[in-house]
């Protein structure tokens, strides 16, 4: 019999909070209906400073989404990047530039198209546009000659700079927004939720006590105020976490990291193209001598 009490008593501990919160979900359901039909239902009042930290936290949580999601697509480079690849392959990248630097300028013409070819057996998947043409140039550079294998040369370094912008924009950007504070956003916009959850529970509450008897209405009265302290208690806290995330300078820094990651890549890539124009230019002069000299003749 104890046994059989015991378990009955289990039982209804565990029923009467499942059943404390489908009822009060039903009553804020009932709520959101009544206020929806009619034009008389009770609507508790936001206080005016709640409204505009809401009012002020909205963009700033849409602003949040958008720039993660297009310093995503921007550090993808039109998808050639695999995302959780990105920091193995600037890694193997980087770490294989001064090797490279060093064979090429220790080998002669033909031992470095040896080179070439067999690391292009080895080569990881092109990871930037610049890289693809890089990969195209250098790949049929015996046809056209060294212009066309320095400008292949000059965009593989270019594509290796761009592939540390991106790996700069997914640790120094990305990873600082999706990180503690898309969390504080998260708390933030839940704790709204409450708010909106504490009004239509006592807006349900002051609705009934219209329709309750004289011997409910001292009972309801006082749920009413217990309702009340909730709903303060739920809007003070709702504000403290909307607040929290706008004086939060985490977006500003994010946009700050995300320029000079920009930075660093374009002024690398003028050097590397300003040396590559010059340099073309001189062959270009040298091959408009030989093929005039040649049409002289003719």
């Amino acid at each position: 019999m104890d046994q059989f009490t015991n378990f009955t008593r289990k039982v209804s501990a565990n029923l009467t909070p499942f059943a404390e919160k489908v009822g009060t979900n039903f009553s804020q359901l009932r709520q959101i209906a009544t206020e929806k039909m009619s034009n008389s239902a009770i609507i508790t009042e936001l206080p005016r400073e709640y409204v505009e930290t809401e009012n002020r936290f909205e963009p700033v949580k849409h602003i949040h989404a958008d720039l993660v999601r297009l310093a995503r697509k921007y550090a993808l480079d039109e998808g050639n990047v695999d995302f959780n690849k990105l920091q193995n392959q600037f890694i193997e990248i980087t770490s294989s530039i001064g090797e490279k630097i060093t064979n090429l300028a220790s080998q002669n013409p033909q031992q470095q198209n040896t080179q070439n070819q067999t690391q292009n057996a080895y080569k990881p998947l092109n990871v930037t546009i610049q890289h693809q043409l890089a990969s195209a140039c250098i790949s049929n550079s015996e046809i056209v000659g060294a212009s066309l294998y320095k400008f292949g040369s000059t965009y593989e370094k270019i594509g290796d700079f761009r592939v540390k912008m991106n790996h700069d924009i997914l640790e120094n950007c990305i990873n600082l927004l999706q990180g503690e504070f898309t969390s504080n956003i998260e708390l933030a916009q839940k704790s709204r939720k409450d708010v909106q959850g504490a009004r239509l529970a006592l807006d349900a509450l002051k609705s009934s006590l219209k329709g309750a008897s004289s011997s409910k209405q001292a009972a309801t009265a006082i749920e009413i105020e217990k309702a009340e302290e909730v709903f303060i208690i739920a809007v003070q806290d709702s504000m403290k976490h909307m607040k929290f995330v706008l004086g939060s300078p985490i977006i500003i820094e994010s946009l700050r990291n995300f320029a000079a990651a920009q930075l660093e890549y374009f002024k690398e890539s003028q050097s590397l193209l300003e040396t590559l124009v010059t340099e073309l230019e001189e062959i270009k002069l040298t091959q408009d001598a030989l093929y005039y000299s040649e049409v002289d003749h003719h």
